[in-house]
C-alpha cells in the first residue's frame, strides 16, 4: 500500500511540475489557435500548450495505470535481486 502512494505521489508531483513549466514557457508565444469541439471552440492557446498538456495529461492517465496495476511484490522481488 505504501508504495502505491509512493508511486501516485511521484506521478501527481511530476504532472504538477510539467505543467507549472509548460505555462511558463507558453506565455509569449504569438500564435494562437483555437481547438474545434462539436458543441464549441476553445479559447486561442499555442500550439505549444496544446500538444504539452496532452501529453501531461497521457503521462498522469498512464501513471495511474500503473499505479493501480502494481502489485506490492514487484518492489519486494526487486529488492531481492
Amino acid at each position: 500500500m505504501f508504495f502505491k502512494l509512493q508511486l501516485l505521489t511521484f506521478n501527481i508531483a511530476s504532472a504538477i511540475l510539467l505543467i507549472f513549466f509548460l505555462c511558463l514557457g507558453s506565455q509569449n508565444l504569438s500564435k494562437r489557435y483555437t481547438l474545434n469541439f462539436m458543441i464549441n471552440k476553445t479559447v486561442p492557446l499555442p500550439i505549444g500548450f496544446i500538444i504539452g498538456s496532452s501529453f501531461t495529461f497521457g503521462f498522469i492517465s498512464g501513471g495511474l495505470t500503473t499505479v493501480l496495476i502494481a502489485n506490492n511484490h514487484d518492489k519486494e522481488n526487486f529488492n531481492q535481486e
